[in-house]
């Protein structure tokens, strides 16, 4: 071969000059002046972005280059299996690094050749010694703002303009080409590597001449750079977004396939070895230059060019073996036709010529421009070489099916990159469908790597490519068993994508499980003799469907089993705040599980098989006494199919996923997609009343356990209640449900159960028809919950602490959960109203509520009965909320129809506030360090004081003046709880917040009180916490934190606190303290107290980003996607425009915005001159009402 690897490798050290004919040219090509004259090609401000976010940083020796892709030569002596000898020296002999090195020795070159390698895509700058030789102009680091992209010139001619402007197919070009060729080869040729040329980007031009000097082209592509580096082009056609340049790669890459095969159609490839071997010169060359433009365009045109060429290859094998059979088979004829066989004895040694040339010319190219590029800084490069190692295997197995060059896709599937990791397992995934059985070495080389990007790669999209690939090898029984379970478990994986990818394999395993079962019972045909045609409405006798559902179940379980031994329990102490948050059951892994196998597995879309399947009385034997082969084959699927208590709850589960996907309406986000199994309405009817009929059948069965039966119980969350309101014949079938729902919530103590009741009866009480049945039911609860605290009430003093011993306080705290919950249901003022019929428990039910609020006044701890107190405590305070908030809503009717309220009712409930509000207060004062309670005390203070805040432009309003006398209900909370209390609790949830997850505070004012050091004990633990018992942690206290201070910011805006008094103003400059170092979500709360944006968010204009901002946020690179799943999302530097939460929505009902809105109250004016108490409310004091109304 003409052209050797050693001077392409060094050929910024050729100190060649210039051909003659390179000067006088300058003339007559375009010159820097005329490339500057289109200034309509500005490139898009994204295609540049994205052309840097990908680059990742290098030292000046650039050694981590094989670090970071996994150094080959490494792996070769870890694997000798997957290498040759001789190839293992080619490429120690071929590796970028190396050669640097080897070159920084030859202290005979001269330097100025290695001007253009002072910055090398993104690197960092070389030394100094050779940075101060450096041209003046190089490469900027970002585009510049006038940044330009060189594109097709349809006006121009020669073969770019061909390629590019002419609209012909690449097949009529490359035979346009051909013409010229054959007219002037020399000028032909000189066009082919123009065309490269300013493919990328680069309008300087060759000569004849310099394709005649080959040995001076590293010099004359050195001088090409360095006149392109001064044009600041930051942008080029292959990279570019611009108009005309989305079909670019392809009509480039398709020419030089077109050229290659028609070379080979012609023989001119094997005829004219200088055409090849010069195109070879210039494209090798330019794919090692340190220009990306350069190196990423030649390596496009030299991996296409190897394509066409191991197409030729294989055209050529076809050839010889076609060849040598019709040579044998002449042969062994008697009567040959020796011309016959002279003649392709001839065709056959030609063909193997060919064959050797073309063997010659693909080594070269890969050893030139695949080893060197294939870990190329670049991604995009590395992408495009792994795409036509894919390709060249698909197309020549023989060849490329080897470990020489798989071993290529398995050392980049550790690539840094996301694109080309993506590449490595598309391409993987083509070569394993055709001929997974012969690579087993190779899969038993980096199979482990792909189970582990299956299951632990930081990119979704990864996980769900290698999903597919590692399914191909499980098709082939290539995995291991704990390779199986580690992906099947992806089945509960946190992403939807993910879950959604692993169906396949999870399916494939259940019906793998399926054929087991059904072999040991005998086989299908005996199933089919004895169950025959089943009848599809017949769901409550066995069906040989079962043993899918039992297959599908004990996989479910396995796995789910698997997890829990996994994930350690996260440790956390009571929480009681947590109940009022989270009102409803969590989905379970089961059910979201079970969501991405509903369009996969019959058994579930049609859930009323598995319905029948669960009411089904698995615990009698089938009668045997016959010895006839249908009984016995029926006994044995009847204990087959028989489900073990774990598994009937994980069915209970993906029943309810099953329901949900089947009658639940669809969302926005799938309204227009095609959902299998997805009922039409009339279809959802029927199917409602069937599932309001099984529901009661199943609490029947499985509610003795609190946990199956709140499954059963978020049943009827679903059921469409307008079928019954419309259909009062079916009115008695849900009337039995109501009385199950009812059964359940006396008969459990268990929270997640008594949620799913409480659910399911506010869901009842929103239709009129089934208003009635259900308060019926709900005041049968009232007097159970009522009749059981007010047994407590007779024996003892509730409102003291420590009175009751642990039992006591356990039946306490269970009745007190359930009137909890009671009062979500519905207005339940006149219950708590009523006073008690006995002498020792006459007082209203409330008020025996607010005394035992008092309980929560610690004055000595008690480690054993503490939680329990604290608990008892926190469902009274729940209770007394909702009390309040019905009462409110009571008021404002009264309010809206302008009629009287006698002064006793009035002067009853200042009183019960007033002592509600003191209870809270001794509560959260009395104890020294936050725990739940004093948290969820000062909370739920400073909603009790807020809920009145819709009075004051009423009380100020002259012409209402019957209603001020309900001023007292707008008592402030005491100024000096600022100081005393309300600062030090939230210094304690700040500081543990920002302890947690290492945060700098600010430090206090000169005007401020200093911090105390003193944490509580719990913060002293962390040794002791795993990884994710401390990410919990974590959250835990950023969720306090948030909670308190949004308290806070609505007590501030609603004037309840830090209004008044010596200390107004002080807890707003606290909270604003740390505003922007705590994260953004307590960012996005305090931006509440700014008045800016409350007026941004009642105008519902939004304030525009900064313009500077906003440059450096363009600037800002994207960071390098991580190999595994450690990610850093700490993004506090960045500040997003905040959201404003309130737009488009309607006001709240009953809030001061709702009734301006229906014109029940007016605009505020001025008070009379009888109320001097108190200021007339400004403008901007209504304005802040108005969010707090909101």
């Amino acid at each position: 071969m003409s052209l050797s690897r050693s001077p392409l490798m060094e050929a910024s050290d050729n100190n060649a000059t210039s051909s003659p004919a390179s000067v006088p040219d300058n003339s007559r090509r375009r010159s820097g002046r005329v490339v500057k004259a289109p200034q309509k090609f500005s490139p898009q401000p994204h295609s540049s972005q994205n052309d840097h976010s990908s680059k990742r940083k290098r030292g000046q020796d650039h050694d981590e280059e094989d670090a970071e892709n996994g150094n080959p030569d490494e792996a070769d002596e870890d694997d000798e299996e997957l290498s040759d000898p001789d190839d293992v020296d080619d490429d120690a002999d071929d590796a970028p690094p190396r050669s640097k090195k080897a070159k920084s020795k030859q202290k005979s070159r001269p330097k100025k050749p290695a001007l253009k390698r002072a910055k090398v895509n993104g690197s960092t700058p070389v030394d100094a010694a050779s940075a101060s030789n450096a041209p003046a102009v190089k490469l900027p680091n970002r585009p510049k703002k006038n940044a330009r992209v060189v594109i097709a010139h349809p006006d121009g001619d020669g073969l770019y303009a061909d390629i590019f402007g002419s609209g012909d197919s690449s097949d009529d070009v490359a035979a346009h080409w051909f013409q010229r060729y054959q007219e002037d080869d020399a000028k032909a040729l000189t066009d082919v590597i123009n065309c490269v040329l300013l493919a990328a980007g680069c309008e300087q031009q060759l000569t004849e001449d310099d394709i005649r000097d080959p040995d001076n082209s590293a010099n004359r592509l050195s001088e090409l750079e360095d006149a392109y580096q001064q044009t600041n082009i930051s942008d080029y056609p292959l990279i570019s977004r611009a108009k005309g340049t989305k079909n670019f790669r392809d009509l480039l890459v398709g020419f030089f396939e077109s050229l290659v095969s028609l070379l080979h159609q012609t023989d001119v490839l094997y005829s004219d070895e200088d055409l090849l071997d010069n195109v070879q010169r210039w494209v090798g060359i330019m794919s090692s230059s340190s220009l990306r433009p350069f190196r990423h365009t030649a390596t496009t045109v030299g991996l296409a060019i190897l394509t066409s060429l191991i197409g030729v290859t294989k055209q050529l094998d076809d050839r010889i073996t076609k060849s040598n059979q019709a040579l044998q088979a002449e042969s062994g004829r008697r009567g040959k036709n020796k011309n016959l066989v002279e003649s392709t004895k001839k065709a056959l040694d030609g063909a193997n010529r060919n064959r050797e040339f073309i063997d010659g010319k693909v080594q070269g190219l890969f050893d030139i421009v695949f080893v060197h590029r294939y870990r190329d800084i670049d991604q995009k490069i590395r992408s495009e070489c792994i795409e036509a190692l894919g390709t060249w295997v698909c197309t020549l197995p023989t060849v490329y099916m080897s470990p020489e060059y798989l071993r290529y896709l398995g050392w980049l599937l550790s690539d840094v990159s996301v694109s080309t990791r993506l590449e490595v397992l598309r391409q993987l995934g083509r070569v394993l469908k055709r001929d997974a059985e012969k690579l087993a070495h190779f899969i038993d080389r980096f199979r482990p790597r792909l189970v582990e990007m299956a299951t632990r790669d930081s990119d979704v999209s990864v996980r769900v490519a290698a999903v597919g690939v590692v399914d191909i090898l499980r098709a082939s029984g290539m995995l291991d068993p704990e390779e199986v379970d580690s992906v099947s478990k992806l089945l509960f994986d946190s992403e939807a994508r993910v879950r959604k990818a692993v169906v396949g394999f999870f399916s494939a395993l259940v019906q793998e499980l399926i054929d087991t079962k059904v072999d040991e019972i005998g086989g299908s045909d005996a199933l089919d003799e004895v169950f025959g045609e089943e009848e599809e409405d017949d769901y409550d006798s066995l069906r040989k469907d079962w043993i899918n559902i039992k297959a599908l179940a004990e996989n479910l379980a396995v796995y789910d089993a698997q997890i829990n031994e996994e994930q350690d329990e996260i440790r956390h102490g009571l929480d009681v705040a947590a109940d009022v948050v989270n009102a409803n059951m969590p989905e379970s892994r089961i059910g979201m599980a079970a969501q991405v196998l509903y369009e996969k597995i019959p058994e579930i879309n049609n859930w009323q098989i598995l319905a029948g399947y669960l009411l089904f009385d698995h615990s009698t034997s089938a009668k045997t006494g016959s010895r006839s082969r249908a009984h016995t084959v029926e006994a044995i699927t009847k204990r087959t199919v028989a489900p073990e208590p774990r598994e009937e709850a994980i069915l209970l589960d993906v029943l309810a996923a099953a329901v949900k996907e089947s009658l639940a309406p669809p969302t926005e986000h799938d309204r227009h997609k095609r959902r299998v199994g997805r009922l039409d309405l009339d279809a959802q009817d029927d199917a409602g009343i069937k599932l309001a009929s099984l529901i009661p059948r199943l609490l029947n069965k499985f509610g003795s356990d609190s946990t199956m039966a709140a499954t059963v119980l978020r049943l009827e969350h679903f059921l469409d209640l307008d079928v019954f309101q419309q259909l009062r014949q079916n009115s008695a079938t849900y009337d039995k449900l109501l009385d199950e729902i009812t059964t359940q919530f006396n008969r459990h103590v268990d929270q997640g159960l008594l949620n799913e009741a409480t659910a399911a009866l506010i869901h009842a009480r929103q239709y009129e028809e089934l208003e009635e049945s259900t308060d019926n039911r709900v005041a049968m609860l009232w007097d159970n919950s009522l009749n059981s605290l007010r047994g407590v009430d007779k024996i003892c003093e509730l409102s003291t602490r420590g009175d009751l011993d642990r039992v006591a306080l356990t039946e306490l705290s269970q009745t007190l959960m359930k009137i909890s919950k009671l009062v979500s249901v519905s207005d339940c003022v006149d219950v708590l109203e009523t006073p008690g019929t006995s002498r020792d428990s006459d007082q209203p039910a409330i008020k025996i509520l607010v005394g035992i609020v008092h309980r929560g006044l610690l004055i000595e701890p008690n480690d054993d009965l503490d939680d329990p107190e604290d608990e008892v405590v926190a469902f009274a305070i729940k209770a007394c909320q909702f009390y309040f908030m019905w009462k409110i809503r009571r008021l404002r009717t009264i309010i809206e129809s302008n009629a009287d309220i006698a002064d006793s009712d009035v002067d009853e409930l200042v009183l019960l506030r007033k002592q509600l509000v003191v209870n809270l207060i001794e509560t959260f004062s009395s104890r020294g360090f936050n725990d739940d309670l004093r948290l969820f005390a000062v909370g739920s203070a400073c909603d009790l004081c807020g809920l009145f805040v819709f009075l004051r432009p009423i009380i100020q309003d002259p012409q209402t003046p019957k209603y001020r006398k309900l001023r007292p209900l707008l008592e402030e909370l005491p100024p000096a709880l600022i100081t005393k209390e309300i600062i030090p609790i939230f210094d304690a949830a700040e500081r543990a917040y920002a302890k947690r997850t290492n945060k700098q505070l600010n430090d206090p004012d000169d005007d401020e009180d200093p911090l105390d050091d003193d944490l509580p004990p719990e913060d002293d633990e962390d040794e002791e916490l795993t990884e994710q018992e401390r990410f919990a942690a974590e959250l835990k206290a950023e969720k306090i934190l948030c909670e308190l201070t949004g308290k806070l910011v609505l007590a501030i805006l609603a004037k309840i606190i830090d209004h008044n008094g010596p200390d107004a103003g002080k807890l707003r400059k606290r909270l604003n303290r740390n505003k922007t170092k705590l994260g953004n979500n307590y960012r996005d709360v305090v931006a509440y107290l700014d008045e800016d944006h409350l007026r941004e968010l009642r105008s519902g204009k939004k304030k525009p980003a900064a313009k500077a901002k906003g440059k450096e946020a363009a600037k800002k690179p994207a960071a390098l996607s991580a190999e595994l799943v450690i990610e850093d999302d700490d993004d506090d530097d960045e500040i997003p425009p905040v959201e404003d939460p309130f737009e488009e929505a309607e006001p709240e009902e009953g809030t001061v915005e709702d009734l301006r809105r229906r014109e029940l109250i007016d605009d505020p004016i001025e008070d009379d001159e009888d109320d001097e108490e108190r200021p007339a409310a400004t403008a901007e004091q209504m304005e802040d009402d108005d969010v707090i109304g909101d």
